[in-house]
């Protein structure tokens, strides 16, 4: 039933979550303290030791072991002390938590003796364990195992819960990491804005962009004026303004969605009737050349005539009504536009 309870407690020991990294140091050594429960008539006793280790790797540790117990037969009360001296292997798993388990095994010598009766007998024992470590901080770590000692003299197996104290020396100093190098941000396509925060890769150099890297475009108006004149009770355009025409066709045609109303005026001699005619006359004769000679689509050209309705000028002098004498038309769109660098 004792050895029961032992490895139950066993079992919750190498259960624990553990582990700490690996420490820097090549060797320990270690005091402990402890109960051992005999399979035999012997009454349990405490035991203490000193251990050697030496570091192998971080999860390989050989280590020295020298223990002492003192006991009593259980029938006569005949005392009997007893001595250990073997060599263990322990393998430290590596985990995240401050706990850090291991497993050990290893093989030695013990030599029991009653000292009442000067009798005594030497074994040689097999032992395995688990265990968890605990750094202290500094140099100290904390140790508790249980282990099973089988003889392979005698065949009787004693099981033993050890506490200790480590101390660990001999450690290269940790390996200082070196800085990492900055990281230099690129400006791929040259804009002024790193490729981290470019929305827009790849912006032609000569555009203006934005704190994305995307081109600004500016939205403005664009509008042209036609203004000509033409002579008393005439309705052909004269040879002088025909590039007046043509420049209205050109901007026409460079912005498609453009419709224009062209209208046509006269000045107060004649009629009104006579008037509404000729000037209808007139802007239909502007009309025409934009459509047959700039082609201009039809339902993109109004034609209007006023008569004498709109003077701009005093139709009392010649200068006056030759300025009312008139077909007038004004086209205005809004362009989008990427602004460039000077």
């Amino acid at each position: 039933m004792k050895h029961t309870k032992v490895l139950a407690l066993s079992a919750v020991i190498a259960a624990l979550s553990a582990g700490a990294s690996a420490d820097n140091h090549k060797f320990e050594v270690r005091a402990e303290g402890g109960r051992v429960f005999f399979d035999e008539a012997l009454e349990d006793a405490n035991t203490w030791g000193l251990g050697f280790g030496y570091v192998l790797n971080e999860n390989w540790t050989l280590e020295a072991v020298a223990s002492k117990w003192d006991s009593e037969t259980q029938d006569a009360g005949l005392d009997v002390d007893g001595t250990q001296y073997r060599l263990d292997a322990l393998y430290n798993i590596n985990t995240e938590s401050l706990w850090r388990p291991y497993v050990a095994f290893g093989i030695g010598d013990q030599d029991r003796e009653w000292t009442t009766t000067d009798y005594s007998e030497r074994d040689t024992l097999l032992n395995l364990g688990a265990g968890v470590k605990r750094a202290l901080g500094g140099n100290w770590e904390f140790r508790t195992d249980v282990r099973a000692f089988n003889s392979l003299d005698n065949e009787y197996t004693d099981l033993a819960l050890n506490a200790g104290i480590s101390y660990l020396f001999g450690g290269s100093p940790a390996p200082v990491k070196a800085a990492p190098a900055p990281v230099v941000e690129k400006d791929s396509d040259g804009d002024g804005v790193l490729d981290s925060k470019d929305q827009c890769p790849d912006t032609p150099s000569t555009h203006k962009v934005d704190a994305v890297g995307c081109s600004l475009k500016l939205t403005e108006t664009v509008a042209i004026e036609l203004n000509i004149t033409f002579d008393t009770a005439k309705s052909i355009i004269k040879p002088e303004f025909e590039n007046e025409v043509a420049k209205l066709a050109t901007f026409m045609n460079q912005y498609a969605d453009t419709v224009v109303t062209v209208e046509g005026h006269t000045d107060s001699q004649g009629s009104d009737a006579y008037n509404q005619k000729l000037s209808q006359s007139r802007a239909d004769s502007v009309k025409a050349a934009l459509i047959t000679k700039h082609g201009i689509a039809a339902d993109r050209v109004n034609a209007i005539g006023y008569g004498e309705a709109k003077p701009v000028a005093d139709n009392m002098t010649a200068a006056g009504r030759e300025q009312n004498r008139r077909v007038v038309g004004q086209v205005s769109t809004k362009v989008t536009k990427t602004e460039t660098r000077n």
